[in-house]
């Protein structure tokens, strides 16, 4: 147990000092704070990007699902993926060029300055902090987890490690050393994700390997390889609608703002092919492998949302050696801080610039915006926890997975139109973007918060919350627009022809 503390110990301080370092060389104003000073090269971008979505969800909540319900889930992955290439394909340059000319701090600061409204600004600003604050809490949730598993201690002393690490990194580093933070965690991520992977098949199956393991899985439970999976889930609909849910990454606000922090132009240019390759086909391969192959075939029988959760830490320490197990669980706090501290220097901007300097007080200098940014963190993840605590005490406990496909990913896309049009459709109007997003928002709260007595969502039909919501929310912004007067030349010129010129000439090379 004394190492178990000790390794934990020195891989904390490494964290630490290099968001101490970060902030001694930063440069103490709110663009370096929160965009990096637009300095992010493609290498680095990689790695803040990836391990931005990278969370203790891919190491507990997607095995785990795919563990319960076999293999349909993946289709959500393969979505995910390609909604983050098209962003840094499509939108990305875009909105880039537009924050650089500008020197807007935040997506949605563009946007309210495209539509020139603040009340959208504040509805964005409300209902992005609604849904990406909770699901803040899954990531030390999930940390809190892995200590369960590893250690027998209650969920919230991980919950709370965790939460230390992040309001440190994030308070003193800033969106520079998160992403470079990013670079360290994501290799002790990958090493002991793919590690673990290589060492549990070898031992659990030294016959055959992966093919001894799907042998012994049909065997034992042939329905998990295959759809619709042994609860009869995943019907070809609903592995439709999961890929279409997927596709919606390209509006999750913590990669969105990613794309402001890039250097220059050619980052767009190589990036989406990164992640196609490494993200898509080699890094979600492992987790697919061990949730859907590995953890079924080596420990059947589970049946609770929460074990499965921690299936991979669970197998891992009853295969493996009990050191290798510590550095598994540094894995995943690695995951759950590198997605944590990305989302939470989000919300931090979207309080600091989009509420408090945006509405409240317009006036706000630099410095004074940047040390609201930091304060922001410990009130952000005070609220996140809630999150950890109601699920300890059992209230509304679901698949951690699940969380994130049916909760936070339907309240990213309600920005989505909003957002699409603002930098791709000139006729989109201010009338629009409010009416429409206050529609999707307020359907879509409306049919999570009101169920049937057998918990069905019956206002949504009892379809995904995307299905139902983001269609009309989408319909109702291009009505509007269309009955309301467009855009003035001015805003054309900001928004479209100076964006566009600059995307052509030399100097956004540079």
């Amino acid at each position: 147990m004394a190492f178990d503390y000790l390794a934990l110990g020195i891989f904390s301080l490494v964290i630490i000092f290099m968001a101490a370092y970060g902030y001694k060389v930063s440069a103490k104003t709110a663009e370096d704070y929160m965009m990096a000073g637009r300095t992010i090269g493609v290498v680095v971008m990689f790695f803040f990007v990836l391990f931005a979505i990278s969370s203790s969800w891919t190491f507990y909540g997607f095995p785990g699902l795919l563990y319960l319900h076999g293999p349909g889930y993946v289709f959500f992955i393969w979505g995910s993926v390609a909604g983050f290439a098209a962003l840094y394909m499509f939108l990305g340059p875009r909105l880039w060029a537009l924050s650089k000319l500008n020197r807007f701090l935040s997506p949605i600061e563009a946007l309210s300055e495209r539509y020139e409204s603040k009340t959208l600004r504040v509805l964005l600003s409300i209902a992005m902090l609604a849904f990406i604050v909770p699901y803040v809490g899954i990531q030390p949730l999930g940390v809190g987890r892995g200590f369960e598993a590893l250690t027998g201690m209650p969920l919230w002393v991980g919950a709370a490690y965790t939460s230390v690490l992040l309001v440190i990194l994030v308070v003193l580093g800033g969106m520079r050393i998160v992403a470079w933070v990013n670079i360290f965690l994501g290799m002790v991520y990958v090493t002991a994700l793919l590690g673990s992977l290589f060492w549990a098949v070898s031992v659990i199956f030294p016959d055959a390997g992966l093919v001894q393991a799907a042998h012994e899985l049909v065997e034992i439970s042939p329905d998990k390889l295959s759809t619709p999976g042994p609860l009869g889930e995943y019907t070809p609909t609903l592995v439709i609608g999961t890929f279409v849910v997927g596709l919606l990454a390209f509006a999750w606000p913590h990669v969105v703002i990613g794309a402001m922090t890039a250097r220059d132009k050619t980052l767009f240019k190589w990036f989406p092919l990164l992640i196609f390759i490494f993200g898509g086909l080699f890094f979600y391969v492992i987790p697919f492998i061990w949730g859907s192959l590995v953890a079924p075939a080596a420990l059947p029988g589970v049946t609770s949302v929460a074990e499965a959760d921690s299936i991979v830490q669970t197998v891992i320490q009853i295969y493996l050696p009990r050191w290798f197990a510590v550095f598994v669980l540094m894995g995943v706090i690695a995951a759950a801080v590198s997605t944590a501290a990305v989302q939470l220097m989000t919300s931090s901007i979207i309080v600091a610039r989009d509420v408090i300097q945006g509405v409240l007080k317009p006036n706000a200098s630099d410095k004074q915006i940047t040390s609201l940014a930091r304060y922001s963190v410990a009130g952000i993840v005070i609220v996140s926890l809630s999150v950890t605590i109601f699920v300890q005490l059992g209230i509304g406990e679901e698949a951690m997975a699940l969380y994130l496909t049916d909760v936070s990913v339907p309240g990213f896309a309600q920005w989505a139109p909003a957002l699409v049009g603002g930098l791709l459709w000139k006729r989109g109007t201010k009338q629009g973007a409010i009416a429409g997003t206050a529609v999707g928002v307020i359907y879509l709260i409306l049919g999570l918060l009101i169920t049937g007595s057998g918990g069905e969502r019956f206002l949504l039909f009892n379809l995904h919350p995307v299905v139902p919501t983001l269609p009309l929310n989408a319909l109702v912004y291009v009505v509007v627009s269309k009955l309301t007067p467009k855009p003035s030349e001015h805003i054309e010129d900001i928004f479209f022809t100076e964006v566009e010129d600059y995307l052509l000439s030399d100097r956004s090379a540079k």
